[in-house]
């Protein structure tokens, strides 16, 4: 499900959690390095510099897997590519420290999930019996609050953020390929990847599960957060 909410000049746009499945689009062909990356532990790693090294670069792929994927996704379509800005003089990085903090407190507070096993978080609107994985229950924030809480668009007079989330279990599902195509499949990710006044996009993963009921290995949590600032 997708909500609209209108905040004045800002705009937020949210779509729910994602379970694995494999419908087809663009992103099934795509041609964007790593982006079949299966994230390995730690101890999968020798424990030297370049081993540390390698296991901290998986996030990094990660991201810029699913910025091409999902940038072959819009440019096929005629909308222009989203940015990935990395501490550029002038341009802060907020949403991808928005997004960062909310996919580790997700793996970490585990309430994507039902009310009933988590208890305290805001149930989603459209099914009570599960809870809203967007609203992080120890903080009450939603994603545009955790935008301006990070800084976003701090000067700006018109701003909108979007966010994705996505949980997948076992290799098939764990890839950065797996999560953007499950989102192109699904009518309210699908909308939000595919918004054209976007211009950057941050994504994380975290090893494990978000979800209380998944015990699987490998499982990977991901979000996605998209922003227009002017």
């Amino acid at each position: 499900m997708k909500s609209l909410v209108l905040l004045g000049a800002p705009a937020l746009v949210v779509a729910a959690l994602a379970l694995p499945a494999a419908p087809a689009s663009a992103t099934t062909s795509a041609a964007c390095a790593d982006a079949d990356l299966v994230y390995r532990e730690k101890s999968e790693f020798p424990d030297t510099p370049r081993g540390r090294l390698d296991h901290m670069m998986q996030d990094s792929k990660i991201e810029q897997a699913v910025l091409c994927l999902v940038n072959t996704e819009r440019t096929v379509r005629g909308l222009q590519p989203v940015k990935r800005y990395i501490g550029l003089r002038g341009r802060p990085v907020a949403l991808r420290s928005a997004t960062t903090k909310q996919v580790l407190a997700a793996v970490r507070i585990r309430w994507w999930g039902t009310v009933a096993q988590v208890g305290d978080c805001t149930p989603l609107k459209s099914d009570p019996s599960r809870c809203d994985v967007h609203i992080n229950p120890e903080t009450g924030t939603d994603p545009a609050a955790r935008a301006k809480a990070a800084g976003y668009c701090r000067t700006g007079t018109s701003w909108a953020v979007g966010e994705n989330a996505y949980l997948g279990w076992g290799r098939a599902f764990v890839t950065p390929r797996a999560a953007v195509t499950w989102w192109m499949g699904s009518p309210p990710h699908r909308a939000t990847i595919l918004t054209p006044g976007y211009t950057e996009m941050y994504t994380r993963a975290a090893y494990g599960s978000a979800d209380p009921s998944v015990s699987a290995t490998p499982a990977m949590t991901y979000v996605q957060m998209f922003g227009r600032c002017s």
